[in-house]
């Protein structure tokens, strides 16, 4: 493989590839790591059966632009999967949805009295006071 600057061994590449797939294949037996023939992109992919003419219909499941390491690869996995990580997911949506519904609500309050207060002040300029007149003596 040759870049720009420097020459890199094929070999060197392949080592990097067979790590990062080691490593997928430990957190997950049922994925694998390569190159999207379609798009270009180093993937892991969901395989779909163990034979050459099923890996054809392997799923990519998380795309790279280029060979992540392994560690990388495993957190992403481990980040995005909603299999074994769903319910946190889950719950630190909610939260997050909960906390803005909690700004919203602080804010709704605060413009209701400012509304109040500009409708009282309206009403008071002309004279239609909601509000009997006490006098105190």
């Amino acid at each position: 493989m040759q870049h720009s600057t420097f020459w890199v061994p094929a070999s060197f590449t392949h080592r990097e590839i067979n790590t990062v797939r080691k490593a997928v294949a430990e957190y997950d037996p049922n994925l694998d790591f390569g190159k999207n023939d379609k798009t270009g992109q180093w993937c892991i992919f969901l395989r779909q059966g163990t034979m050459e003419g099923s890996k054809r219909g392997d799923l990519p499941v998380l795309g790279f632009g280029d060979i992540p390491s392994p560690e990388f690869a495993v957190k992403r996995l481990y980040d995005s999967d909603a299999l074994r990580q769903g319910k946190q997911m889950l719950d630190d949506l909610n939260k997050h949805n909960d906390d803005i519904n909690l700004g919203y609500e602080a804010q709704t309050v605060e413009a209701e009295k400012e509304l109040a207060e500009a409708f009282e002040w309206g009403m008071r300029k002309e004279g239609m006071t909601p509000h009997k007149k006490i006098y105190i003596p």
